[in-house]
């Protein structure tokens, strides 16, 4: 019954005095909506970012690292099966690869996103079918193509087969191959990826019928199973399968020195894992949690201020009860469920607001044609925070004015001119100490958001050693739609000379690689032996490289240094030759001539033609790294998917539409998305970029919170 007068009370109170009331709700909201916000950002990318799965406290990740600690994360599928035999600590481990692939025939294809796993994939992860069943033991054996199963993810089903319950045993499509449908993911099971959206499961047994290219299950140095996931055994922490891995993977490089020397293994929690949403954004969010505690405590200060000064104003009500014998405890009761009320309606506006603050990460992702699972959002954990929050706010804002006002001396509130005795001169110096507790916490966010802002700015000015003004990227993915290695360079040949005689194309070039727009781990690395060079005991021999055509260095300004570019006659029947940059032919050959020079890797040798000078590859922000290229002609083989890059004399875009055509004129299965490659150069900055962002926006915040706090007081 008290608690009932007590908050009859407080709302009576507090509908008298309607703008304290509104400032106080607002300021509050605006600092519990920011804290929850970032927390349903941090459940979903870190906390959860593989939902749907069996305890996922057991789970850690595989990944491969160098001596010098660069973060390979893919391993090859035979390091793969060896890991699997060996490793005593965890009870299961799995695999999956990340695969486009082309669904649909007829001139009506469109793109779906697959993963290729080991067929204890669902096993190891927990995650029962809603529909049908997941893979048998038998269908991940060693037999290529021998079983094209299939299961949807509930997205697909429901948008390609309406939700029909008959859809077991139903074929769909994929690579102009029939497969078969024997099971449907639950709703919230996405993969294996954190962020992106999978829309099919197939046996890894498939990746050759589905254009990966023979290497992904014969060649040990083909590193491209993007996710190994392993479930570690009750009382085995992660640096014990860690260790574990570690000793497996250097066992692994003594026996197979050409393709596994200087490669190691590691475990680390999901939520640490480098390929995905929760490697790109565990920084950002880190500081921005931090950031948005400085804002809270700002709100917090801010109502405590509000609330000191009104209780100046009610020091002759609070005489009043006391003299009538309530209990000190009772008033600071009284003033703590008054600000329990206004923290109850800040959750309620704030819990609004998180539903629109909520994918506002999702507006600074560069523009993707994958499928993302959004971040953020409303869910009974970020409900449960919210709460938490509010009570915390209550906590911290209301303490001050309630010890205050219980600890009051009676008899000087009782005096005449009360509002000037102990009370007040006590209120006085409390709030002057909020208000530099204010100044001082807004000061250090705004500063914070500053020496952000200011870094994204700098590595945004960082020049990538090639010209990208003008310049489209189109990434096909014609592997993935069963078409050979001779279809894709005669696709590729006849789009140039297509493309070249449209008016505005100025140049028009291909490559499996594109400068900024892929991640370290996603490009195409081999072992590389150089003839007379002895590498250090841990010195990194695993060499970033791409294919490129005639003209490539050319249409990108890359300048070359010495000897030739690639010819048209560097084709698969001439001697394998190979361009390197300047780091590679520094510390390969000394500071010597590299012309001439003969470097074998992937079990053959080549002679170097070229040398071009350093430029980035994989982000603005990276130290120089040895890097050669391959002519097309003589290395493009099935799974190098390949982008077409268009250089035209106004924005590239506009020629898009025409792109599609001829793309479509010469093969039907060539869908493909389209990239002006400024925007890679500011996606391989988007961790910093959201940094400085959303830290901006916070310290801004920040700054009007206390503004209208000390002018409110």
């Amino acid at each position: 019954m008290t608690t009932l007068k007590d908050l009859r009370f407080a709302l009576r109170l507090l509908r008298k005095n309607c703008t304290l009331t509104a400032i106080a709700v607002v300021t509050l909201a605006v600092g519990i909506a920011m804290n929850a916000t970032v927390f349903s950002w941090i459940d979903s990318v870190l906390v959860h970012p593989f939902p749907g799965v069996r305890n996922p406290g057991e789970l850690a990740l595989v990944e491969t690292v160098t001596p010098s600690g660069e973060i390979l994360v893919a391993t090859s599928y035979l390091d793969y099966r060896d890991y699997r035999d060996n490793l005593k600590l965890v009870s299961g481990l799995a695999i999956g690869r990340f695969t486009p692939l082309s669904m649909g025939s007829g001139g009506r294809t469109e793109r779906a996103w697959a993963e290729l796993v080991s067929a204890n994939y669902f096993d190891v992860l927990g995650v029962k079918p809603e529909l049908g069943r997941t893979f048998l033991t038998e269908e991940g054996a060693d037999k290529p193509g021998a079983y094209p199963v299939a299961v949807i993810s509930d997205r697909l089903w429901k948008t390609y087969f309406q939700g029909d319950p008959r859809v077991l045993g139903k074929r769909i499509r994929l690579n102009r191959h029939e497969i078969t449908i024997v099971g449907v993911a639950p709703p919230a099971f996405r993969g294996t990826i954190a962020g992106l959206v999978y829309d099919v499961w197939m046996p890894i047994t498939m990746a050759t019928a589905m254009g990966t290219g023979n290497g992904t299950l014969n060649y040990r140095a083909t590193r491209d199973i993007t996710s190994t996931i392993a479930r570690l055994k009750p009382g085995v922490t992660i640096e014990q399968a860690g260790a574990e891995a570690g000793a497996v993977a250097r066992r692994l490089a003594a026996i197979y020195p050409e393709t596994n020397r200087g490669v190691d293994a590691t475990m680390v929690p999901v939520w640490g894992g480098h390929w995905g949403a929760q490697g790109l954004l565990l920084k950002p969010l880190r500081i921005l949690m931090a950031v948005s505690l400085l804002l809270l405590l700002i709100v917090c200060a801010n109502v405590a201020n509000l609330l000191l000064a009104r209780a100046v104003i009610r020091q002759r009500e609070f005489s009043i009860r006391l003299a009538l014998g309530a209990h000190p405890i009772r008033v600071a009761r009284q003033l703590l469920t008054e600000t329990l009320v206004l923290a109850a309606a800040a959750a309620g506006l704030g819990t609004i607001l998180v539903l629109w603050m909520g994918q506002s990460l999702m507006l600074l992702l560069p523009p993707t044609d994958m499928a993302l699972s959004p971040a953020g959002g409303l869910n009974p954990d970020t409900l449960g925070f919210t709460l938490l929050i509010a009570v915390a706010a209550t906590v911290i804002s209301g303490t001050a004015p309630a010890v205050l006002a219980a600890r009051a001396d009676l008899n000087e509130m009782l005096k005449e001119g009360g509002r000037s005795g102990t009370f007040g001169r006590h209120s006085h110096r409390l709030r002057s100490v909020l208000v530099f507790a204010e100044v001082g916490l807004a000061t250090v966010a705004l500063i914070g958001a500053g020496l952000f802002f200011r870094s994204f700015q700098n590595a945004s000015g960082i020049q990538p050693g090639f010209d990208m003004s003008n310049v489209s990227s189109s990434q096909f993915y014609l592997s993935y739609a069963g078409y050979s290695a001779d279809e894709q360079r005669r696709f590729c040949r006849m789009l140039r000379q297509r493309m070249e005689a449209i008016p505005g194309v100025i140049g028009v070039t291909y490559t499996d690689y594109v400068p900024l727009g892929a991640v370290v781990g996603t490009t195409m690395t081999n072992q590389v032996e150089v003839p007379g060079y002895a590498p250090a005991r841990d010195e990194q021999m695993l060499i970033h490289n791409a294919t490129a055509p005639p003209g490539y260095f050319d249409l990108l300004h890359i300048p070359l240094l010495e000897g030739r570019d690639f010819a048209e006659s560097d084709d698969e029947t001439k001697p394998l030759v190979i361009i390197v940059n300047q780091t590679f032919a520094r510390r390969s050959f000394r500071g010597a001539d590299p012309i001439g020079r003969s470097v074998k890797f992937g079990g053959t040798s080549a002679t170097v033609i070229g040398m071009v000078k350093d430029s980035k590859y994989h982000v603005l922000t990276e130290a120089p790294i040895p890097f050669f290229y391959v002519p097309f002609r003589q290395w493009f083989a099935p799974g190098l998917n390949f982008s077409v890059l268009l250089k035209t004399v106004g924005d590239p875009i506009r020629v898009e539409p025409v792109l599609r055509r001829e793309a479509l004129a010469l093969n039907q299965d060539a869908v493909f998305h389209t990239t002006p490659m400024a925007e890679l150069a500011t996606a391989s900055l988007y961790p910093l970029r959201v940094a400085a962002s959303l830290l901006t926006v916070a310290g801004i915040v920040c700054v009007l919170l206390a503004g209208i706090g000390l002018y409110s007081v």
